[in-house]
């Protein structure tokens, strides 16, 4: 990612929440995940397509996702400008 701001844009509360479900769960349908967090298929679904591109979740040959992590770590760097 070229910034933080770029990462961090597209890594929401909610979305956070998301990964966590799904590391806690294993494998689990978006339909699933959807009620477990109480929130509209749709918008869960767009958030996975977001999570997967971002490399934090996968999809899984049943339809499903999981997270291939035991542990994620975020690591940045700031520097000041010169």
């Amino acid at each position: 990612f070229e910034s933080p701001d770029v990462f961090l844009g597209r890594l929401t509360a909610l979305r956070w929440s998301l990964v966590r479900q799904i590391m806690s769960a294993g494998e689990v349908s978006i339909r699933e995940l959807a009620r477990r967090v109480g929130r509209d298929v749709r918008r869960v679904h767009d958030d996975v397509r977001v999570l997967a591109e971002l490399g934090l979740i996968e999809r899984t040959a049943n339809g499903g996702v999981c997270c291939p992590f035991t542990d994620i770590h975020l690591d940045m760097h700031l520097r000041k400008a010169g």
